[in-house]
């Protein structure tokens, strides 16, 4: 794979994970205001930190991958899918650890994250993203879960792959 096949790839795979966590947000969070919502309520009920939560979730994909590497290609969800779980939930432990740190609201505490996140960030929503282009959300009225998952899993592979071909 060529480095610019991969970086086309690596836009499409962005694209995905960030509209994957929004549709995860109305399904799971319920809270326009808590992106952490779904784990606060489940590390309550289990009285441990809502990171170990999140923890049992990301593992439950990196068991199915692992499976997927062992040569179970057969699983209930595709393999990327549990990927692009993987990703979302590590962005969200990102965020957890700013919260506790309280480094998410203090623009100082992180100078450069801040300053390309408002780089390349967009008041009325979406990103710039390579050279101008636009990755949005993705939000679409009446989405679900389901539907977002099944669209996820036919993230295109470039036609060239490797040099021997």
């Amino acid at each position: 794979m060529t480095h610019k096949e991969m970086h086309k790839l690596m836009d499409t795979i962005l694209n995905n994970v960030i509209s994957i966590r929004d549709e995860g947000q109305k399904e799971y969070a319920h809270d326009d205001q808590d992106v952490f919502a779904n784990f606060n309520r489940v590390a309550n009920l289990l009285e441990i930190d809502k990171k170990k939560v999140l923890m049992t979730y990301t593992l439950k994909h990196v068991d199915g991958i692992a499976a997927y590497v062992k040569g179970h290609k057969s699983q209930r969800e595709d393999v990327t899918g549990r990927i692009t779980d993987c990703i979302v939930y590590l962005m969200l432990l990102w965020g957890m650890i700013e919260e506790e740190n309280g480094s998410s609201s203090r623009k100082e505490d992180n100078k450069s994250m801040r300053s390309m996140w408002d780089s390349i960030s967009r008041p009325e929503g979406g990103l710039f993203v390579d050279r101008g282009r636009i990755l949005s959300p993705g939000n679409k009225n009446g989405s679900d879960m389901c539907k977002v998952r099944k669209k996820r899993s036919g993230v295109k592979k470039p036609k060239k792959v490797g040099a021997n071909k």
